[in-house]
């Protein structure tokens, strides 16, 4: 089968799925914009047109195939990846702080008895 007959009968589809839709067409129109956005992104479909990826977001929302949670868990998956790899960032900065901060404090605590015994000589 030619892309050009595969393109054909995903805009005849795509066309049957519109015509038949039901009220909540409007929001998944809105939903199908955002999905293209993400897949212009996409190294697979950097190749099409943006007209061709809006169809083909289209198809993937009205049909049901995508979902408006994935279109947002990869919408804000990325900047979730990002964050929860700052907060590892910052959690391992603060271990190394606490035991660095540890080993002064025992360091400190170990100077003390010898700094009380020269004082006490020091009176004597």
């Amino acid at each position: 089968m030619s892309t050009a007959e595969i393109k054909m009968r995903e805009s005849e589809l795509l066309d049957k799925l519109i015509c038949d839709y039901g009220p909540s067409k409007y929001l998944d129109i809105v939903w199908a914009m955002e999905w293209a956005r993400c897949l212009r992104g996409r190294e697979e479909y950097r190749q099409l047109t943006m007209a061709e990826m809006i169809e083909k977001a289209m198809l993937g929302v009205i049909s049901g195939e995508i979902t408006s949670e994935q279109i947002l868990g990869t919408i804000y998956g990325a900047t979730a990846a990002a964050k929860a790899e700052v907060k590892e960032a910052d959690k391992k900065d603060e271990k190394k702080t606490s035991k660095t901060g540890k080993k002064a404090e025992k360091a400190e605590d170990a100077e003390e008895p010898k700094k009380a015994k020269k004082e006490k000589a020091k009176k004597d």
